[in-house]
């Protein structure tokens, strides 16, 4: 993960972004506030969106992402200052939602993972279908890792 530290990459199907730690995301201890993590993922996912040309969807109005769910797990502690590498990769998508796993680590110690299902909502917030081009993003990253796959086990 050190080298994807240096700035956002995408392999395959995995985005990797970079974070540095500061106080204001710690405790008095020094150790990192866990919906912090959550934060963090949050970003990822933000810039993972803006890599892929989907900056625009704050601006517009016809629909919202929303966390329909998630849940974490907290394997060991984030500290101030650590350089973190934090990851999004898609793992399935439906008409109206997609689901991403995310993990952050400290050089290649994993320090937290999470999925991820994010909804997409009309403006009267009603679910609707993703948005066509944002599907066939997504749907385009599931075949590419599917390909990987196949090649590996070859």
């Amino acid at each position: 993960m050190s080298q994807s530290a240096n700035s956002a990459q995408s392999s395959v199907n995995c985005f990797r972004f970079p974070i540095r730690v500061y106080i204001e995301d710690t405790d008095a201890g020094g150790i990192v506030y866990h919906a912090n993590h959550i934060r963090y993922m949050e970003r990822t996912r933000t810039e993972w969106l803006r890599t892929s040309k989907f900056e625009h969807y704050w601006h517009q109005q016809d629909y919202n992402f929303v966390v329909h769910d998630i849940s974490m797990k907290y394997h060991r502690p984030i500290l101030m200052d650590d350089l973190l590498t934090v990851t999004a990769r898609v793992i399935s998508c439906k008409s109206a939602s997609f689901s991403l796993q995310q993990e952050i680590y400290r050089d290649e110690i994993l320090l937290a993972s999470g999925l991820v299902t994010i909804a997409c909502l009309s403006k009267d917030m009603r679910p609707r279908k993703l948005p066509e081009a944002l599907k066939e993003m997504i749907l385009e990253q599931l075949a590419l890792e599917q390909q990987s796959l196949q090649k590996a086990q070859r």
